[in-house]
Parts: structure tokens; sequence; C-alpha cells
């Protein structure tokens, strides 16, 4: 078996000046002039308090970004490649890093943005299994999904199940695309749609940053608060946990009150909300008739559109009487 030749670093470097057990070192003035210049600079920065070597607790930075890119979902390969470094330096960091680290090579790792893929390392499965989960929740099974996306029945209804940790580059893509080419289409899958109301799956508009993995989604538009909580129940949705938790604030707060005094508030919330639910069905109306969709209506009035539908349902426009 024959390997490849390294190729020789360029006149002009530190590698090419030194030489290795391989080649002799190179003493062209372009080398010299090199070695020189790295030598003025290393002299420059100790001066400037910063040696070639990074301190105890610049290493502890550069180890703690590090973390923060692998918990971004890269590999240490892709920082690596990004940093522009081998992967046995990343690799060093966290296993000892106390053995320190070069200054360049620590400001080339600070330089990596945490979630920075490039086209051929895998990525984090949380986005795409969201998408696929809310493309279910509209109605769209698997079948309807592979008419946009070349992907397998199996593999789709494995991502929907959060079989995978990540997924290759094309994979994200293509759920990407069905979803582009499916948000304006209307579902005819009742078992998909069945399957994500029976999982508490969110529909793809509830998400601010579906690829966030601390992204919560917003069913009502008010979820967080105890009006967002009466909305789930009134759409007989599963509550979320943020309105779960605000609702035990609010019975929390009003636990002094006598029985008629609580009723009286409880009443009095679930009022506002249906009050809200019937005021954003009047503004939708108003926005379908100078021409706007029902999903430029949502997101006009910052509500999902399955939301703003079943408002609609609730509160009918009132038949005007005949003159």
């Amino acid at each position: 078996m024959t390997t490849t030749a390294k190729p020789l670093p360029p006149h002009g470097s530190q590698a090419r000046y030194k030489g290795a057990t391989n080649r002799p070192p190179c003493r062209c003035a372009r080398c010299i002039r090199g070695w020189t210049q790295a030598g003025q600079r290393r002299q420059l920065l100790r001066l400037a308090g910063k040696p070639a070597s990074l301190t105890r607790d610049e290493v502890a930075e550069v180890v703690a970004h590090i973390k923060a890119c692998t918990n971004s979902g890269m590999s240490q390969c892709l920082i690596a490649r990004r940093a522009g470094v081998s992967q046995s330096t990343v690799s060093r960091l966290l296993s000892n890093p106390q053995a320190g680290c070069l200054r360049i090579q620590g400001e080339r790792i600070l330089a990596v943005r945490p979630g920075d893929f490039d086209n051929v390392s895998d990525r984090p499965a949380l986005g795409t299994i969201r998408r696929i989960r809310g493309l279910y929740y509209a109605g769209h099974g698997p079948q309807s999904i592979t008419v946009h996306a070349p992907l397998t029945l199996t593999l789709i209804t494995e991502i929907a199940g959060s079989v995978y940790e990540s997924v290759a580059p094309t994979t994200e893509a293509a759920i990407k695309r069905a979803c582009t080419a499916l948000t304006s289409v209307e579902g005819t899958s009742y078992r998909a749609r069945a399957r994500a109301l029976r999982e508490g799956w969110a529909p793809l508009n509830a998400w601010d940053d579906i690829d966030d993995p601390q992204a919560v989604p917003d069913w009502t538009g008010y979820c967080g608060t105890d009006r967002g909580w009466w909305l789930h129940r009134l759409e007989k949705i599963p509550v979320c946990p943020p309105c779960e938790t605000a609702h035990a604030a609010w019975k929390a707060e009003r636990a002094q009150l006598t029985k008629e005094q609580r009723w009286a508030e409880i009443g009095k919330a679930r009022s506002q909300a249906r009050a809200r639910e019937a005021d954003l069905a009047h503004d939708a109306r108003e926005l379908l008739r100078y021409g706007a969709g029902v999903e430029q209506a949502a997101e006009r009035l910052g509500v999902t559109k399955q939301h703003l539908q079943q408002a609609m349902l609730r509160h009918p426009e009132p038949v005007k009487e005949a003159a």
C-alpha cells in the first residue's frame, strides 16, 4: 500500500525554516525573514503580556468554548476544520487542558461560532424532528412528506420518534423543502394528525426558533401566562408546561381569597380569554376582507394558524338582518 507524501510547508513559514526528521531545514532568504518576523511577533506578544502560549485561565476559556460548540451539536472534527487546527489539538484540550495551547490556535478556536455547520457534517436532529412533527400536526403523513423529500418512509417515521440524535445535512435540507412546500397545503392524513395530538406535538408556526434546544412552543400566542392556560382549555389542547406553571402561580396568588371571590376571579379570567378569542376572530375577518390569507392573518395577529381557525369557528360572524 502506498501513502501520499505530505506537501512541504511554504517558504517563509517557521516549519520550513526548522525542518523535520525527513527533510532538512531551509535557509533561503524568505524562510530566514519569516523566522525572524515570527520571533519579533513572539517578543512583542511577551512585552504586551500575551506570551506565545495561553495562560491557564485563557486555556480554560478555550475549553469552555469548545464545550459550547459541542453542545450545539458540532463534532471535534468540525470544530477543528472551522478553526484550521488539527483534530488532535481539540481532543487534547478537552482531555488534558493542563498541557496548554498555543495562542494562535486558541484564538482560531475562539473564532468558531457554535452551530456553524458545513455541508459535510451531521447536525442535531432536534430541528428536523420538530419539523416532521409539525407536518404531522398539519395532517401530512410520511407519504405526503416523501413527495417533496426523497427519504424513506421508515426514516421519516424514525426521525419523528426521536430515534436519532443527529441527521445528515441532506436529510435536514429535504425536510426543510417539504415544510416549505406543504405549509400552505391542507393535510389529509387523519392518522398523522391523531398521532400528533396524542403525543402533544406542536405545529410548525408555534416555534419562534425551531432549531433552538431551549425554545418552547407557543400554542396560543399567550403561552406562559394564565390566559394561555385558559386558551388551552377552551381549545381543548393539552396544556403546555409554561402555562401549567403560570396557572399554578395564578392560583397561589389568590390562595387567601374566599371561595366566592376565587370563583369570581376564575370567571373573570375565563371571560377575558373568550373575549380575546372573539376580538381575534373579528380582526382576522377584517384582514381576510382586505385580501390577506389565513396564514398571513395569523402572522399579523401573532397567533398560530390553527388557533386562528379555531377562534373563527367558535366565534362565527353574526348574520346581518336583511333591510
